[in-house]
């Protein structure tokens, strides 16, 4: 999907320069997801952390997203260890 794409590239680098890994973005139910990971793994905290961070990327570039959107960002979790 091309909004995944989009975002994708244009918030991994200030994700990885804070440090996460950028594993997975996706676009559902307009709901904007960015899935993190790190060594020793994820709290609350980092995720508060990415959110101020991309916050300002996704405003600059949400026309493709509409009027009603959600951005949210959650670790990877147990089961996403394994995704590709």
């Amino acid at each position: 999907m091309e909004i995944v794409k989009q975002f994708t590239e244009l918030c991994r680098g200030t994700v990885e320069k804070a440090g996460y890994n950028l594993v997975r973005v996706s676009w559902s139910n307009s709901e904007l997801c960015l899935y993190i990971d790190r060594e020793g793994g994820i709290t609350l905290d980092d995720c508060e952390t990415v959110t101020r961070l991309v916050e300002p990327i996704i405003e600059a570039n949400d026309a493709v997203l509409g009027d009603n959107y959600n951005l949210g960002v959650s670790s990877v979790g147990i089961d996403g260890k394994d995704w590709n």
